[in-house]
């Protein structure tokens, strides 16, 4: 039934082989993102064996495996790999870009070699509090982030500024808690900040900013200053809250 999910869990030398059976949908989604966070989380590298997993063609429910390694750090803090899909789950994974997020291998033996190997894109999400501290905390998060990535000084310095524009909108203007994503490509790195309630940004005039920790010291330059910075940014309207984000590509780190 499409409903039942049966999961075997075992340890192979340094690796966790996570084997689920059945199909993959809203109800077997669940359950096998909260075994994978859990395996994860405490063991950090994980083997999924989809041998005899299932899905829809166009099913979005392949991208709980990119946003599991997410939850829990993303790559090098957590490392998943997966391994041995049929043609319809290789079809879905590829639709929704899930290679680029996570190695997928045809061979048990691939997947082993693999696991270390740093995706083509990483992601890290975290959440942040609702209150004045959530710049800081983001800027934080860069400067532990980005040496594992290997993002150079000049960039991680502009990724600083920008998220801390980012997140001073959602906080400043709403205060509400919000969720802070950082996403390293080959040649750029993408920024993006969601919090809950569906309001638009408001106007802040440079200099304004609710980091406690810069205030009245004239740091906040504004939304109007990201174009200096960054490829391309922007304000997206989701089901659940607006989505700051922005784009700071390799070539522009020093501008």
């Amino acid at each position: 039934m499409d409903g039942e999910l049966d999961v075997t869990v075992r340890h192979h030398g340094q690796v966790v082989i996570v084997h689920p059976r059945g199909f993959l949908n809203v109800l077997t989604a669940t359950e096998l993102r909260r075994i994978l966070v859990q395996q994860l989380r405490d063991h950090g590298r994980v083997l999924v064996d989809l041998d005899g997993f299932a899905v829809g063609s166009q099913s979005p429910w392949v991208m709980i495996f990119p946003a599991v390694l997410a939850e829990c750090g993303g790559w090098p803090a957590a490392k998943i790999v997966l391994c041995r899909p049929d043609d319809q789950m290789t079809s879905a994974l590829t639709a929704r870009g899930v290679p680029t997020l996570v190695p997928v291998r045809h061979l048990q033996l691939e997947a082993e070699a693999a696991i270390d190997e740093r995706p083509d894109v990483v992601r890290r999400r975290t959440g942040l509090p609702g209150n004045v501290w959530a710049p800081a905390m983001a800027r934080q998060l860069i400067r532990d982030t980005c040496p594992l990535w290997e993002v150079d000084a000049g960039l991680q310095d502009a990724a600083q500024v920008v998220v801390n524009e980012l997140v001073d909108v959602a906080v400043g203007d709403v205060g509400s808690a919000s969720e802070l994503t950082l996403e390293r490509a080959p040649c750029a790195l993408r920024l993006s900040v969601q919090d809950a309630p569906l309001s638009r940004p408001l106007y802040r005039p440079p200099g304004q900013l609710t980091d406690p920790l810069h205030r009245g010291r004239g740091l906040g330059l504004g939304l109007e200053m990201l174009g200096n910075l960054t490829t391309a940014w922007g304000v997206d309207m989701a089901s659940q809250g607006k989505i700051a984000w922005a784009v700071i590509a390799d070539e522009v780190r020093s501008a």
